[in-house]
């Protein structure tokens, strides 16, 4: 883990250079920006922000303060955020949980939602369920 992952102390984050690969849970206190097509088998646990890395692929679960999932990235399991989850173009989720508001952009496709705040889904994105009380936004895309 240690070749693949670089810290920056003033701003306690952790970077994880592209292309990498974890067999193991992942559990990370502070911010993490995970490099493009980087592949985790298993769960990721961060205390601070997440920025999951282009095309990137977890296999289990990820847990977060907030979380921005890039493009084409991928979560096999269950997305849990505290403040904000943002979803980018064509980015896949089974699960998403979020008490704050999470916001989806065009082509990303999430199994089941739930939002303590508002859900806002820009242009054509599909959700296969939405929990009961979340709030629900449709914009047309830009």
């Amino acid at each position: 883990m240690i070749c693949f992952t670089k810290y920056h102390p003033r701003s306690n984050t952790y970077v994880i250079e592209k292309r990498a690969f974890f067999e193991e849970d992942l559990v990370l206190d502070g911010n993490v920006i995970v490099g493009q097509e980087v592949k985790l088998w298993r769960n990721l646990i961060v205390t601070g922000k997440l920025e999951l890395g282009k095309g990137s692929l977890v296999q289990g679960n990820v847990k977060a303060e907030s979380a921005l999932v890039c493009a084409a990235a991928k979560i096999m399991g269950n997305i849990e955020t505290v403040s904000e989850l943002v979803l980018l173009d064509r980015a896949s989720v089974n699960s998403a949980v979020c008490q704050g508001d999470i916001r989806a952009r065009p082509g990303c496709t999430i199994g089941s939602v739930k939002a303590g705040g508002t859900l806002e889904l820009v242009g054509k994105v599909t959700v296969k369920r939405v929990e009961p009380l979340t709030k629900v936004i449709i914009r047309a895309e830009n």
